[in-house]
Order: structure tokens, then C-alpha cells, then sequence
């Protein structure tokens, strides 16, 4: 009995014996072992694997491998700059501490921004004012303030909690406009650049837009170490984060966190 050149052979009459030569068939094989006559697909006898589907961390480390060392050299400049001002200035001056920290963090936002320009440039070509996402988030500032008020000073300072004249300290050693400049502007451009600019668009590239969001606010609250303020700072984050991700432009986030940190200065004077 001769096979016919080319032609497919069909599944055994019998699913323990060869339909061409009769011989017993070997489970875990698509082909009888004694005239090797295909008697079923490849994929049959092949086990099913399931690949797992890569976790964010994974996402991130693969598609934004920037993102982690950026976040890692700020949170050391940070605490390495609270040291040193600690040891060479002291508490008492806390002025000098705080241009001193913002010296070093508009330092090292100047290299990241210069060496990942790329991923800048786009974000200040466009301007973003014209999308109502700008607008709605200008339009929040109002009951965000509200809530830091409410927060910080009817909330914690009833419960007897202090610490948090800092800005008032800032106000006296600098005066008006050193302060403004320095708690205001500067983190404005600093912290836009590198939270939202580089940090959040990075992860945006490896996870979906929201969680980059999130993990972007949350790796920002950390970098102001402030357990007190968290929540709200959490907030904050969350705010400009979103216009950020909504205008795909750095100048409308800039601009809320310059005039959130100003009616926080000129108003309230807590932090």
C-alpha cells in the first residue's frame, strides 16, 4: 500500500493504532514511531503555555528606564542637601538652608533637562492655554486652597500640632520677594520640569496615563518629605499632573503650582 505524494493524512479510524501501518500509537506524539505517519496537528501534543503579562515595575524599567534613576538622584540631592545644611548652617537658618537645597535641585534639574531634552523640547512648544483643561485647572485652584486652609490651619492647628511657620521664617530672612522667587518660581519651574516634564512623561510612555499620573504625584509628595502634609500635597500633585497630561504642555501646570505657592505665601503663610 503505497502513501499518495503530498496528501494529508487523516486521523486513525482506530486512536490506538497507525491508519497507514497499523502500529501502536505513543501518546505525546503527532506521528506513528513506526513509519513516522502524521496522524494529528503539532500543536496538539504541544503544552499550553501561559505567559504572564509583564508588571509595571517591569513596563517602567523596560520602556522608561530613565524614570526610577531620576527620581532615586533627586531624593539623594534632597536628603544630601538637608544634611549639609543642617551641619553648616543650622536650624536657626533655615533661610540659607532653603536657597542652598534650591540651588542644588535647579542644578540637577538643569543636567537631566540637558542631557533628555528630547523628551522637553515638545512640551514647550506647545503652549496648552488653548485646551479647557488649563482653564478648569486655574479654575480649582480656589476650593484647592480652600481645602489647604482648612487643612492645615483650622484641622492641625487645633489639634495643637505646630512646626509650620516656615514661610513666615522665609518672609522675614529674605523679605517678600525672596521669598516669592524662592518658594514660589523656583519650584514652579524646577519641580514641573522634573515631576511632570520628565518624570510623569516618562512613565506615560510605559503605563497608562492615569497611573503614571498617580505614581508621578505619589513619588512627588515623597521628594517634600512632609508626613503631615502628604494628603495635600497628594492632591496638589494630582492637580497639576492631570493638566499636564490633559494640555501635553509644561507652561499651564507651571503656572497653577507659581500661583498656588503664591496665594500659599501672600495669604496663608503655612505650609
Amino acid at each position: 500500500m503505497a502513501r499518495s505524494s503530498g496528501a494529508i493524512v487523516q486521523p486513525a479510524r482506530d486512536a490506538g493504532t497507525c491508519s497507514y501501518c497499523g502500529a501502536p500509537l505513543t501518546p505525546g506524539y503527532y506521528f506513528c514511531l513506526n513509519c513516522a505517519t502524521p496522524y494529528q496537528t503539532v500543536e496538539s501534543v504541544l503544552p499550553v503555555v501561559y505567559v504572564a503579562p509583564p508588571t509595571e515595575d517591569e513596563l517602567v524599567r523596560r520602556r522608561a528606564p530613565h524614570a526610577w534613576p531620576l527620581f532615586w538622584t533627586y531624593l539623594g540631592v534632597v536628603l544630601a542637601a538637608s544634611i549639609i545644611c543642617y551641619f553648616a548652617f543650622g536650624p536657626e537658618q533655615y533661610a540659607w538652608g532653603m536657597i542652598f537645597s534650591s540651588v542644588a535641585l535647579f542644578v540637577t534639574t538643569c543636567v537631566f533637562a540637558a542631557i533628555h531634552w528630547a523628551s522637553l523640547v515638545v512640551q514647550f512648544k506647545r503652549l496648552g492655554f488653548l485646551h479647557p483643561a488649563a482653564w478648569l485647572g486655574l479654575a480649582a485652584l480656589a476650593p484647592l486652597l480652600a481645602v489647604n486652609y482648612g487643612y492645615h490651619e483650622v484641622f492641625l492647628r487645633g489639634l495643637g500640632v505646630t512646626g509650620l511657620d516656615a514661610i513666615a521664617e522665609m518672609r522675614e530672612s529674605l523679605g517678600r520677594g525672596g521669598a516669592v522667587f524662592l518658594i514660589c518660581l523656583m519650584p514652579a519651574v524646577v519641580e514641573e520640569i522634573a515631576f511632570r516634564g520628565l518624570l510623569q512623561h516618562w512613565l506615560q510612555i510605559a503605563i497608562k496615563p492615569m497611573r503614571a499620573v498617580l505614581l508621578a504625584s505619589a513619588l512627588f509628595t515623597v521628594m517634600h518629605f512632609s508626613i503631615v502634609s502628604a494628603p495635600y500635597l497628594f492632591a496638589v500633585g494630582m492637580l497639576l499632573g492631570i493638566v499636564k497630561w490633559k494640555t501635553g504642555s509644561l507652561y499651564p501646570s507651571m503656572l497653577i503650582h507659581f500661583l498656588h505657592n503664591l496665594a500659599v505665601v501672600e495669604l496663608f503663610q503655612i505650609i
